[in-house]
């Protein structure tokens, strides 16, 4: 009798320690997202000192933003976020726009040229996937010192990542994560 009791309580103390299935957030299985043990390692005791971090809530998935990126209204800025979901060990880039007094089009669109007749980037649907190529995109391309637009709410373009440091914040986000899924 106190051996299927001490089972029951067992199973109780296991069950009220692991996350609620609903409140996790599932990995993807994409090897794009994989993060190992000394890479992670790396990067919470060198790198997450440059970055504050915010914990998504019912997910547990932390987000590193880059500390040196000031809150600006006045113009427009694409955040990029390291998305560390330690539980499933994958990491996510993901781009997140400011709160630009003027808004941004929705989805977020990104042109290198201020015409609609020119090539279009559209971050639609925001899935990790997504997310990643174009941020992967914007950095091969920022990194040639290509200028970049973003759509305004009205339908105008106005210049994104003008500010050099806002570039150099940018790429050294990016740097990080492929370092943190060991493509660096």
């Amino acid at each position: 009798m106190k051996t299927s009791w001490a089972v029951v309580g067992l199973f109780l103390i296991f069950a009220a320690c692991s996350p609620n299935s609903t409140e996790r957030q599932k990995g993807t299985g994409d090897r794009r997202f994989r993060t190992t043990p000394p890479s992670l390692l790396y990067f919470k005791n060198m790198r997450s000192i440059q970055y504050t971090v915010e914990e998504q809530p019912k997910s547990r998935i932390e987000l590193y933003r880059l500390n040196k990126y000031e809150e600006v209204r006045q113009r427009p800025v694409l955040y990029p976020l390291i998305a560390n979901n330690w539980l499933e060990d994958e990491a996510y880039l993901f781009l997140q726009p400011n709160d630009w007094a003027d808004g941004f089009l929705s989805p977020l669109t990104l042109s290198q040229d201020t015409a609609w007749s020119a090539p279009i980037l559209q971050l639609q649907p925001p899935t990790p996937g997504e997310q990643y190529a174009l941020g992967m995109q914007l950095y091969e391309s920022l990194k040639r010192g290509e200028g970049w637009y973003v759509a305004a709410a009205d339908s105008t373009f106005a210049p994104i990542f003008d500010d050099g440091d806002e570039r150099a914040y940018f790429l050294t986000t990016v740097q990080d994560y492929l370092k943190l899924t060991d493509k660096d």
